[in-house]
Formats: structure tokens, C-alpha cells, sequence
């Protein structure tokens, strides 16, 4: 590990840090923050409607920032969150587990998660990001520990550090534009931040039955056909109850919701690159009913396929 490149990094997320406890400082509350595109996701109660979000929640002891994030129901997306200085807490553990410097949280959707500053730290800056995955990431998001709750991979060298700090700055950066490229950029900093995690983490990330790999596959290339439980299990010669526990031991959700994740996807891209009516582009990503699908598009991505549209444009 070059010293330099470790010192640059410590530098450049103090820096940001150092900007956003100025802010923070001269706000009178929280709420005179909600105009602030760094500030505001730190806000109690912000609604994580899109794809990917990303910031630095540098929390010092007695400042705004110094109270318990208490989510019991979860969010609708996955969470990474790193530490980067400091020290946190887990209290939804019964030991209170800490979070160290380099240890990463991975948080599934809906899954119960509290935490805060440690007692004993007089801060804790960590970097996260909020995200709806690709399809193709969920075997690299089955960290040891299993789906379904979260799941922390302690600290690795000072290689490891570096470069998941350095990615997530940069997705940081990405993330607060709006525009197609932008956007591609940050997902594809994310894949790489998620694939370094998932070779540090203990679980093989290859340890998966093939039977459910081709269960995607035959989703993925018949989108736009109303498959029901019985033909998945059909191609994947399982009975529905067997093929849908495997799936939501590997991916930790059902088989539905994987599969309309994936054509919500599909959907954001044809809506910002094509202009097919919302009804058209609602068939042809498996939705007859396109009154149906406005609702799921707007309940996964915070806002209706007409106003998504008009935004990216």
C-alpha cells in the first residue's frame, strides 16, 4: 500500500466532511437543510425513491447529526454503508456492535435496522449508498451471514480501504446529476464497489444452484410474457414451493419481485431513451394493465413514468 495514495484519500474525505459539519453548524435545525442536496437524505424520514443515492454523514458527538437511525420496516432498496472515521453502534444487536473503521454494512430491502454513533467515539463519518440493484448483482450481494438481514464485512487492509472509499466518493460525485450519463457512471462505480466487497466477504459469491441461475435467465428473456409461478418452476423442473424457497434463500426476495424489479429496470430505460407512449412501454415489459403498472413504477421509483420521463429530459 503506497502511503500517499492512503494519505490522499484521508485527505479528500476530510475535506468533505469538513464542509458538510460547516453546514451543518450554521443550520438552526435539520429541517433548514431540506433545500440541500447533501444535507437533505441525512433528514429523518426522507423519502429514498430513487435508484441510486449516495452522500457522507460525517455525525459528531452533540451535533445535528447525533441521533439514532431507527428504520423498522427497512427501506424499499439495499444500503452499503462504510466507515470511514470513527466509530458506530448497532443497536438492533443485543451486543451493540460496533462499527469500525473499514467495516461495511450491507442492509437488504425491509430488513430492521438501527444504529448510531458509538458511546464511547466522539464521532463516526460514514459513506453509504442507496440503491436498486441490477439483476446480475445478486449473487455478489449474498455476503456470509445469508440474505435476508444485514450483514457486516469487517474491515480488510488499507488496499481495500482506499479503493472502496475512492469508489464511493466518486459515486458520490455521479450521483447528484441527473443525466443518463451520470447515472451509468455511478451504477458502474457501484458494481465494481459491490464486486470488491463480495471477494473480501467469507461466502463464495459462486456458491449458488445453476437451476436458479436459468430461473433469471428465462425471466430476463420473456420480460415481456405474463409468466406465472408454474412455468418458472416448469423450466426449472422444480415444484413452485421448491424453486421459491431456493430463490429467496439466494436473493433474499421472491421471484415476483425480482421479476418486476427487472422490468421496472427495463421500463426507466425505454422511458429515457425512447419515445413509445407509457402505455406501449408498459407492454412491453410485461404489464398489460398500464394503470397497474403506473402504480408499481411509482411506489419503486418515487414518481410516475410520465413525470420520470420529464425529468430525464
Amino acid at each position: 500500500m503506497h502511503m500517499a495514495n492512503l494519505a490522499t484519500t484521508v485527505r479528500s474525505t476530510d475535506a468533505q466532511a469538513a464542509r458538510l459539519i460547516h453546514r451543518l453548524a450554521v443550520l438552526g435545525t435539520l429541517s433548514d437543510g431540506q433545500s440541500d442536496p447533501e444535507v437533505a437524505p441525512l433528514i429523518p424520514g426522507y423519502p429514498f425513491g430513487q435508484r441510486l443515492m449516495s452522500g457522507l454523514t460525517p455525525i459528531e458527538r452533540d451535533g445535528l447529526l447525533d441521533f439514532a437511525i431507527e428504520r423498522p420496516n427497512g427501506l424499499d432498496g439495499w444500503t452499503l454503508l462504510f466507515t470511514v472515521h470513527g466509530r458506530g453502534a448497532l443497536i438492533d444487536r443485543q451486543d451493540a456492535a460496533g462499527l469500525d473503521e473499514g467495516d461495511v454494512l450491507l442492509i437488504p430491502p425491509h430488513v430492521e435496522h438501527r444504529y448510531r454513533r458509538h458511546d464511547a467515539s466522539p464521532s463516526w463519518w460514514h459513506r453509504w449508498v442507496y440503491f436498486q440493484p441490477r439483476q446480475t448483482w445478486f449473487p455478489w450481494l449474498a455476503w456470509r451471514g445469508g440474505s435476508g438481514k444485514a450483514t457486516v464485512l469487517r474491515g480488510q487492509d488499507d488496499d481495500f480501504r482506499v479503493e472502496l472509499d475512492r469508489l464511493l466518493a466518486e459515486i458520490d460525485a455521479w450521483s447528484i446529476n441527473s443525466d443518463d450519463f451520470a447515472t451509468e457512471m455511478a451504477f458502474n462505480l457501484l458494481e465494481r464497489a459491490i464486486l470488491i466487497c463480495s471477494r473480501y466477504s467469507e461466502k463464495p459469491v459462486n456458491d449458488y444452484d445453476p437451476r436458479i441461475a436459468g430461473v433469471c435467465s428465462f425471466i430476463a428473456e420473456n420480460i415481456h410474457r405474463p409468466l406465472g409461478l408454474d412455468a418458472i418452476a416448469g423450466h426449472a423442473r422444480l415444484s413452485v414451493s421448491r424453486v421459491s424457497h431456493l430463490f429467496q434463500e439466494r436473493f433474499g426476495c421472491s421471484i415476483m419481485s425480482w421479476r418486476d424489479e427487472l422490468r421496472l429496470q427495463l421500463a426507466c430505460r425505454i422511458l429515457r431513451m425512447t419515445d413509445a407512449p407509457v402505455k406501449q412501454a408498459a407492454i412491453q415489459v410485461g404489464y398489460s394493465d398500464p394503470l397497474h403498472f403506473s402504480k408499481m413504477f411509482r411506489k419503486r421509483i418515487g414518481l410516475s413514468p410520465s413525470e420520470y420521463r420529464a425529468r430525464r429530459s
